[in-house]
């Protein structure tokens, strides 16, 4: 069974309180928070005060991913809001042993991001650093985007080279997820499945977030 985590970049950003409740009390396991530049991506979206008031408040773990330019300068005011897992995505940092490192000794679990366009064959240089590994069927930026069939392919590769390596670390799917998107990931070896469009649209959530949670 894979955990769920909820994607709050999709929710009414007017009643983003009530929907991550209703998130947490169907099941998920956690909240995922995208941070968004402008630059790196042609969106904005989350600072720091965000994390800290869902930390407060919500109760469940927070998993940021960084998908913005320079994170070496920006993960510690999200440490300092209280996130429990940090990710920033491998193609903009150049020292990303170092910032994984850095990650570690402040006590937040580290992660890595690999988008659509990018391969997984770094992993097996990388994963005694990291706590935690995104591989994104979208590109980042924008949620509800069209469904990368190579994570298929690229979810193997990982696994591969996680069990060549004896590093095992969670493997998370970011973007597209649905139920029937899902039940493929699983299959695949996805550990956990990060939604937002499928669970805060349509006011469903509750369903939603139990029917990803079954699979």
């Amino acid at each position: 069974m894979a955990k769920v985590s909820a994607s709050i970049l999709a929710c009414n950003q007017v009643r983003i309180g009530e929907e991550v409740q209703a998130a947490k009390q169907a099941g998920a396991d956690l909240l995922h928070v995208d941070v968004m530049d402008g630059v790196y991506v042609q969106n904005l979206a989350c600072g720091p005060q965000m994390v800290a008031d869902l930390k407060r408040d919500c109760g469940l773990p927070i998993s940021v991913h960084m998908e913005l330019l320079r994170p070496e300068i920006f993960w510690p005011m999200f440490a300092r809001a209280g996130a429990d897992i940090l990710t920033f995505q491998l193609d903009v940092c150049r020292n990303p042993i170092h910032l994984l490192r850095e990650i570690r000794a402040a006590g937040i679990r580290a992660g890595l991001g690999i988008g659509p366009a990018y391969g997984v064959e770094s992993l097996r240089y990388l994963l005694h650093h990291m706590d935690w590994l995104i591989l994104m069927s979208v590109e980042p930026g924008y949620g509800g985007q069209p469904f990368e069939e190579s994570i298929f392919e690229k979810l193997q590769r990982a696994r591969q080279i996680m069990e060549e390596s004896g590093r095992r670390v969670p493997i998370c799917v970011d973007g597209g997820v649905t139920e029937e998107t899902g039940r493929r990931l699983v299959k695949a070896g996805a550990d956990v499945l990060i939604a937002g469009s499928f669970l805060f649209q349509g006011n469903k959530i509750g369903r939603r977030v139990r029917s990803l949670k079954a699979l």
